[in-house]
């Protein structure tokens, strides 16, 4: 019974837990430890009015502080540090939704406190109230108020996307990866914006730019140059990752690169890759 409790909310549970913490493991391991301390306290008698909104309050405040404690690491980061790709179906439940778990909109909270994280994505992504997340992190409403007007204000400095139709999206996408493959740069410069930004996660294991890569012709440059690294078996998967389309890209039957996109004014206007292997390990059964 407790069981089939639990399920029923898991995939919200560790949505919410992606979001906060851009680590699918970490996600999962947060979930399940919320598991165990709610059977625990079924287990001790302990009053439960409503599993879900239970289960979403103790995720979000172990998400908190676990955001916390990974500050100082993610300081430490060599180069860019990017979360972790999330594959998963297409998302059917709303656009907000999928926007939410975008690599941008994920960058952009990165610039929130834990908290300021909590309450933004509780109201704006899930529709939560301010009553309801004024008693999942103890704060009164007054307070959830201000904070999601400051966020706003905030986030709304970082740079303007838009929701790209997803067949006009993909086709885009093959025609970046087509040019990439090739080596045909103009094309691949064609379906780039003018302020288009490559930006890419090697975590230090692999090659990549410790820096953002910002206009087409550091771009172009960036790539010709790392070209003649990409493994000669290289296998471009097209999938759902992120809230849109993007590619894992496998090599010798293994993960070694996951690339999504963000764009504005009919064509790509952000290039996310990440090759750290540490962050691909759970890609490579898709």
């Amino acid at each position: 019974m407790m069981v089939n409790a639990f399920l029923e909310h898991r995939s919200l549970l560790v949505g919410i837990a992606y979001r906060m913490l851009g680590r699918v493991a970490e996600a999962e391991d947060a979930v399940q430890d919320v598991y165990l301390r709610w059977q625990k306290k079924g287990e001790d008698g302990g009053e439960i009015r409503s599993d879900k909104a239970w289960m979403i309050t103790v995720t979000t405040r172990l998400c908190i502080d676990r955001l916390r404690s990974a500050r100082h690491r993610r300081e430490e980061y060599f180069g860019v540090w990017l979360p972790e790709p999330f594959v998963q179906p297409a998302e059917t439940s709303s656009a907000r939704l999928a926007d939410s778990l975008s690599t941008a909109f994920l960058l952009m909270l990165e610039t929130l406190s834990p908290e300021e994280r909590a309450i933004f994505l509780l109201h704006e992504a899930f529709d939560y109230t301010y009553a309801e997340i004024a008693g999942i992190v103890q704060k009164n409403e007054a307070n959830c108020r201000q904070i999601i007007r400051r966020a706003k204000e905030h986030l709304a400095q970082g740079r303007e996307r838009t929701r790209a139709d997803p067949e006009h999206a993909e086709a885009l996408v093959q025609r970046f990866l087509a040019a990439t493959r090739s080596g045909d740069m103009e094309d691949l410069l064609s379906v780039l914006t003018s302020d288009a930004t490559l930006v890419t996660d090697g975590g230090g294991q692999v090659r990549a730019s410790p820096t953002p890569i910002a206009g087409v012709e550091r771009i172009r440059n960036f790539l010709l140059a790392v070209r003649p690294k990409i493994p000669g078996d290289a296998l471009y998967r097209v999938a759902h990752v992120n809230g849109g389309i993007g590619v894992v890209v496998f090599s010798a039957g293994r993960p070694f690169a996951a690339l999504t996109f963000a764009f504005a004014d009919g064509r790509i206007h952000d290039v996310y890759s990440v090759s750290n292997p540490d962050k691909l390990r759970h890609l490579a059964g898709i």
